[in-house]
């Protein structure tokens, strides 16, 4: 049976240039960077994997408040009962 990963997570992106960082920051800011830096202000509040968009890819898992840059994708499952989001990171990492 085939399946489709659309079909089980909703994927978003941030909306923040890299550049938005503040190294004094109290949330999490992912960008496609392995380090990740700081910021201000969050986007989002969820469990979810972070996939770098360009550059080196990198993938990380994380749960809690936190914004992310423009080409950093958000993936966020539908149904926890269906796919368990710690087991999408090993995956895909």
């Amino acid at each position: 049976m085939e399946v489709r990963l659309g079909d089980y997570v909703k994927i978003r992106t941030g909306k923040l240039n890299a550049n938005a960082a503040d190294e004094n920051g109290i949330y999490p800011f992912f960008t496609c960077a392995r380090e990740i830096s700081r910021i201000n202000k969050f986007a989002f509040d969820c469990e979810c994997v972070l996939v770098a968009g360009n550059g080196k890819l990198n993938v990380k898992y994380y749960e809690g408040k936190f914004n992310a840059y423009q080409r950093t994708y958000v993936i966020e499952v539908l149904n926890k009962e269906v796919l368990s989001t710690k087991y999408l990171f090993y995956y895909l990492d």
